[in-house]
């Protein structure tokens, strides 16, 4: 019998309602808690209904990854739109919304290849965007590239600021202090603020 409109759209609000599940599970119980029961017990559904909308777990973690991206996409977008790109991907990134879920999109990959190449495809594609962006501010400065180029310089701020992310899960702090302060300098030098100073909510893409 055809489906109608009422029944594809609550299976549409259960499929929903399953990734969101498992996105807030991974963030609240980490990728121990990631099976079929505890994700529909979170949702409030049948176990049966995972694999009813999913083919395999793969396919439900691969969604949740892809909502975490679009999360993080929409703040990447007005950092990398903001009249100081750099400085706003690294407030960005050094206060990952997405962070501590990052972690355990990590220890998934290890267990789900289509986890892990979603991961691949999505980073490269974010760190792309990010050095073209970094090109367009050497190009209008006319930095020269022996100190340090576009490509180092993203891969550098970046991996920096997941770094500290991810130790300050844990609660380490040391030796922040002295590198945020080389950050701090490095900003300066490629971004110096002058007159133009923005406000606070301008470097920080999580405001409205």
């Amino acid at each position: 019998m055809a489906s109608t409109p009422g029944t594809q759209a609550r299976g549409s609000r259960s499929r929903l309602k399953l990734i969101e599940a498992a996105y807030d599970l991974l963030g609240d119980e980490g990728y121990h808690a990631f099976s079929a029961r505890q994700v529909a017990q979170k949702a409030g559904l049948k176990p049966q209904l995972v694999h009813y909308y999913f083919r395999s777990m793969e396919e439900l973690i691969v969604a949740v990854f892809q909502r975490s991206s679009a999360k993080y996409f929409d703040l990447h977008d007005k950092a990398l739109s903001s009249r100081h790109p750099l400085r706003a991907l690294w407030a960005l990134n050094s206060n990952l919304p997405e962070g501590k879920r990052m972690t355990e999109y990590v220890a998934l990959g290890k267990v789900y290849p289509g986890l892990r190449e979603e991961m691949r495809k999505t980073g490269e594609s974010f760190r792309q965007q990010q050095i073209d962006a970094m090109e367009r501010v050497y190009a209008e400065r006319g930095f020269d590239r022996i100190f340090v180029g576009p490509r180092g310089l993203v891969l550098l701020m970046s991996a920096v600021a997941r770094n500290f992310v991810i130790e300050g899960e844990v609660g380490v702090e040391l030796g922040h202090s002295e590198v945020r302060a080389l950050i701090a300098k490095l900003l300066d030098h490629f971004e110096p603020l002058g007159d133009d100073a923005p406000a606070a909510a301008e470097l920080d893409p999580h405001s409205a």
